[in-house]
């Protein structure tokens, strides 16, 4: 009689490297995801192997607010827009990536902050959001994972954005 051989999942590789996708929009703006989408293609990213081990409390009040934390999270950053981008559109619109690896864990939230303060809404599991209607101006933008109490646990650093009214066409800038 012959034996099948059963292997437990849990025996498993239990870390897996993360897929992150690269896109551009219609506008030429580049997008960075943990989902393919139309038009992606998929970046081969190297492992942390030899990462030091992250803390996963959140830093002291004397932590720079401006640097972030990873948390219990291996990355966690804005890739997009870049630090310093200054968008220009009459919807004053920003669309916002977000790399987070591992993916969200169970009992943790995302959310975005603009100058400190919660941007509305749930964001689910999401890395692309959309932020509309933001006031002209300069503007400090945050990602956060809090727990299931709304403790903080991991954020990246933060990124300072530029609203400017639109140049019409064929006008100096």
């Amino acid at each position: 009689m012959m034996r099948r051989l059963s292997i437990p999942l849990l025996l498993l590789p239990l870390a897996a490297p993360a897929q992150v996708y690269k896109s551009v929009d219609a506008d030429g703006r580049l997008i960075y995801t943990d989902r393919p989408i139309e038009n992606s293609t998929k970046l081969d990213l190297p492992l942390a192997t030899d990462a030091a081990p992250t803390d996963a409390t959140p830093p002291s009040a004397d932590w720079p607010a401006d640097s972030g934390f990873l948390g219990s999270y291996s990355s966690f950053e804005i890739v997009s827009p870049a630090d310093d981008t200054t968008v220009q559109n009459p919807a004053r619109e920003l669309a916002l990536s977000l790399l987070l690896t591992p993916p969200l864990q169970d009992g943790h939230r995302l959310r975005v902050q603009v100058d400190g303060v919660d941007v509305e809404g749930d964001l689910g599991k999401r890395t692309q959001i959309r932020l509309t209607g933001l006031a002209l101006g300069s503007h400090r933008i945050q990602a956060q994972v809090t727990d299931d109490v709304g403790t903080l646990v991991a954020a990246t650093p933060l990124i300072n954005v530029h609203i400017r009214v639109p140049v019409a066409d064929g006008a100096p800038p």
